[in-house]
C-alpha cells in the first residue's frame, strides 16, 4: 500500500511537469494511473481492515488433532481466507466447506506419531 502511494505521488510530479510543458495526452495518461492507483489503494485499505479483526479458534505454536482427517499437528501460521490456488481450491474442495473460503486457514506441522519402542534397538 506504501508503495502504491509513492508511485501514486511519482505520478503526480510527472503530471504537473507534462501539465507545464502542455503535454496534454500524457498529462491524461498519468491522470488515468493516478486514478486507477488510489482505487487499488482504497481496495487495499478495505481488505486489511476486513481482516483486522478476524478471529482465529487456534494459536500458533498450539497442538491440536484434525476434526476431519484425525492427524495431530501444531499450528505454524495461519491466513485469514483461504489464499491457495484456484485449481487447489478445487481439487481440495473449500468451496464444498460450510463457509467456504471465507474463513481462517491453518498451517499445520504434522506430527508422526510412533512409538520409542520400534526406535529402540535401530540406532
Amino acid at each position: 500500500m506504501i508503495r502504491l502511494r509513492w508511485l501514486a505521488m511519482v505520478d503526480l510530479v510527472n503530471l504537473q511537469k507534462a501539465v507545464e510543458v502542455e503535454n496534454y495526452a500524457l498529462a491524461a495518461e498519468l491522470r488515468d494511473e493516478i486514478n486507477k492507483l488510489e482505487a487499488e489503494s482504497l481496495a487495499a485499505s478495505t481488505n486489511a481492515l476486513v481482516y483486522e479483526n478476524i478471529q482465529y479458534a487456534f494459536r500458533l505454536g498450539q497442538k491440536g488433532r484434525h476434526k476431519v482427517f484425525v492427524y495431530s499437528g501444531v499450528i505454524c501460521g495461519m491466513d485469514p481466507v483461504c489464499c491457495i490456488s484456484s485449481s487447489l481450491r478445487e481439487s481440495a474442495c473449500i468451496d464444498k466447506l460450510t463457509r467456504g473460503s471465507n474463513q481462517p486457514f491453518y498451517q499445520v506441522y504434522h506430527i508422526l506419531m510412533h512409538s520409542l519402542r520400534q526406535d529402540e534397538g535401530h540406532g
